[in-house]
């Protein structure tokens, strides 16, 4: 099942970006964003040498319910945050929170290319996802690369438990 949703989403690759064009013109999304999100670009620099701890949160609650913890770990000094997020209004709220003393990049989309992209710029040592953020691409190749991944403040609604027993193995896969 794992396989059917990886051929799926790169044949649905050129739907993805005209979505994102479109929400380019409706101001949903920025030239930023889009092409973050769309072609894993980024313009930042980073020493690959640095312990770095990613976090991904999708909106404004989840990136603002790790604040804390990515104060903590930034007073330490000893790694250096990468946060994602999906959303315009969490990129804006991460650089007034936390400016330069993170990086911030918005989250690619679930694509095994761009995901692989993604980790060899970054090359995190620890993911993190926040809420119920699952993209199974990602996952895999997190797990293929032995990074360690940690999902908090994990919980789904019945309506998503529902729909994970229709792909029971899928969802097993990707939780195992």
């Amino acid at each position: 099942m794992l396989s059917i949703y990886r051929i799926l989403t790169v044949i649905s690759f050129p739907v993805l970006i005209t979505i994102g064009l479109l929400r380019r013109l409706i101001n949903k999304e920025n030239n930023r964003s889009l092409l973050e999100k769309i072609f894993s670009f980024s313009k930042k620099k980073f020493n690959k040498k640095l312990n770095l701890i990613w976090f991904h949160g999708s909106s404004i609650g989840e990136i603002t319910s790790v604040l804390p913890i990515i104060h903590s770990i930034l007073k330490k000094k000893k790694y250096k945050i990468l946060l994602t997020s999906n959303s315009i209004t969490s990129g804006n709220l991460i650089n007034e929170k936390l400016g330069n003393k993170v990086f911030h990049q918005y989250l690619p989309l679930d694509l095994p290319h761009l995901n692989k992209k993604f980790l060899n710029k970054w090359s995190p040592k620890c993911a993190i996802f926040i809420d119920s953020e699952i993209w199974p691409n990602f996952i895999y190749e997190i797990k293929k690369r032995k990074i360690k991944l940690i999902l908090i403040n994990a919980r789904i609604t019945n309506k998503s438990f529902r729909r994970w027993k229709y792909f029971y193995n899928f969802g097993k896969k990707v939780f195992s």
